[in-house]
C-alpha cells in the first residue's frame, strides 16, 4: 500500500492511524536524492522535509534503501541503516548559523559587527584557516556569506565555552532526537569540551550528530 497522509493502517482497537508522511513529498524527494546519489557517486543519502509548524516528519529518505516485500535474509546491513535518525555526521558550514543565532541572542555580536578573519587562527598545533578567505575583516553577515571558519571560530570564543553547550542543548544537538522510531542515534560530544572544541564546533568539525537533529 506504501505510506501517505492519507492512507491509514488498522491499529489495536480498531481505531485508524494516520501517518504524517506525504507520500507524493517522499516520491519527490526519494526521486532527487537517487539522481543525487548516482550523479555523485556517492556511498548513500539522506534526506527528510519537516512541517516547520508542528515539527511533523513529511517525508524521509535514507538511501540505500530496499523493497520491504524482499525477504529479509536478502536485504543488504547497509540497506537497513537509517542515516537521517541514526547516522550522526560533522555537518559542517550548516553548524555556523546556529553560531551567528547564538551570537546575536546573546548579544555578543550584533549585525553591524565582525571579526578580523584576515590570517589563519593558530591554537597549539592546529590552524584554523578559511577554505576561500578574504583576508580582511568581515561583518557578522559576511560571515554566514563567505562561510568563514575563522569568523566563527572567534564569534564563538565570544560566545564562550559555557554558553555555547547551553544554546546547543536548548537546541536539541547534545541529546538524542524525539522521534517514534527506535533507530536514533545519540551525538558525539566533545569530552573534554576545550577552547579549540568551542572554536571547531563553531563551524561544524568536532560534534556529530543526526540530520533529523540539524534539520
Amino acid at each position: 500500500q506504501g505510506i501517505g497522509k492519507s492512507l491509514k493502517n488498522s491499529v489495536a482497537g480498531g481505531q485508524p492511524l494516520q501517518l504524517a508522511i506525504d507520500v507524493r513529498v517522499q516520491h519527490i524527494l526519494r526521486r532527487e536524492l537517487a539522481t543525487a546519489q548516482r550523479e555523485f557517486d556517492a556511498l548513500g543519502a539522506a534526506g527528510l522535509v519537516l512541517d516547520v509548524a508542528t515539527g511533523d516528519l513529511v517525508g524521509m529518505v535514507s538511501l540505500p534503501d530496499y523493497d520491504p516485500n524482499e525477504s529479509a535474509v536478502d536485504i543488504d546491513d547497509e540497506a537497513r541503516f537509517n542515516r537521517v535518525t541514526k547516522g550522526v555526521y560533522e555537518m559542517g558550514s550548516t553548524m555556523k548559523l546556529f553560531t551567528v543565532a547564538m551570537a546575536l541572542d546573546s548579544g555578543t555580536t550584533t549585525v553591524a559587527r565582525g571579526y578580523d578573519a584576515s590570517r589563519p587562527l593558530r591554537v597549539s598545533r592546529f590552524t584554523i584557516s578559511d577554505y576561500h578567505g578574504k583576508h580582511r575583516w568581515l561583518s557578522t553577515r559576511e560571515i554566514l556569506v563567505y562561510s568563514s571558519n575563522i569568523g566563527s571560530a572567534l564569534m564563538a570564543l565570544d560566545v564562550g565555552t559555557t554558553l555555547q553547550r547551553q544554546y546547543l542543548q536548548r537546541f536539541g544537538l547534545l541529546h538524542k532526537a524525539s522521534v517514534g522510531l527506535p533507530e536514533v542515534g545519540a551525538p558525539l560530544v566533545p569530552s573534554p569540551w576545550r577552547e579549540i572544541n568551542t572554536m571547531t564546533v563553531a563551524f561544524g568539525h568536532g560534534l556529530a550528530i543526526s540530520p533529523l537533529q540539524l534539520a
